[in-house]
Order: C-alpha cells, then structure tokens, then sequence
C-alpha cells in the first residue's frame, strides 16, 4: 500500500468541504427552523454529512482502491459511518464543549471542531475503510 498524502489529502479535503457546508446547513436549519436542541441537530448533521462524505470519497479520493459490487460498497459505507463517528464523536464533543465553556457561536464551534476531527477521519479511513487493492 502506496502512502499518497499529498493528492490523495487535497481530494479528501475538498469533499471535506462540501461535508462542512451539509453539516452546518443542517445544524442551522434544524436548530433555527425546527428549533432542535444544538446537540440533537449536531448528530443529525453529522450523520447526513457522514453520508454526502463517503459517496464523494468512493467517487473521487479513494478511486484507486476496489470497492465494487454492492456487498462491497455496503461494507464501505458501514466501515466509513464507524470511523466517521469516531471523528464525529470528537467533533460532538468539541462542539459542545466550545458552546457550552467558551461561549462561541454554535457554527464557528461547529467548524474547529470539524476542523479537528479531520485530521483523525482521513488516516482512519484511509487505513481501514478503504484500504483494499489498488487497482
């Protein structure tokens, strides 16, 4: 298994992106409009981000791995939800904490924290959820 950080990290970074923009969307919409609790609408953005990011790593960050059939891409998508929570875990935890003790706003908390589970997410994934064959 061939360590491609530099490319392979930009990719990641940019469905990243679109992961942070699903997340705080939903965050917002559901404590703003549907006036959920922040720690109810963290979770529930956090799973539908979770969701946004393994299609998009499948589809581009991680191309080079197999992963094809159903059963395969099932069992990636579970594999990429667990470790998706373990970075979720942390970035529930910041979140709160950050809202709570520090006073910030719920989003910019939001970001730091995503920010910080970032990191932990794509080593994760890249050496268990998608670590089979390259093609």
């Amino acid at each position: 298994m061939q360590f491609q950080f530099p490319k392979r990290f930009i990719t990641f970074t940019f469905v990243g992106i679109s992961g942070i923009v699903v997340n705080n969307a939903i965050l917002f919409y559901a404590k703003e409009y549907l006036f959920v609790p922040i720690p109810i609408a963290s979770l529930i953005a956090i799973q539908i981000a979770i969701f946004n990011n393994f299609i998009w790593n499948h589809r581009y960050t991680w191309t080079d791995r197999e992963m094809k059939g159903f059963h395969a891409i099932r069992t990636g998508l579970l594999k990429f939800t667990a470790v998706s929570w373990i970075a979720g875990g942390l970035n529930w935890i910041i979140l709160l904490l950050l809202t709570h003790y520090a006073g910030l706003y719920y989003i910019l908390a939001n970001l730091i924290a995503i920010l910080a589970a970032s990191i932990l997410n794509y080593f994760l994934n890249d050496l268990w959820t998608f670590r089979g064959n390259p093609k």
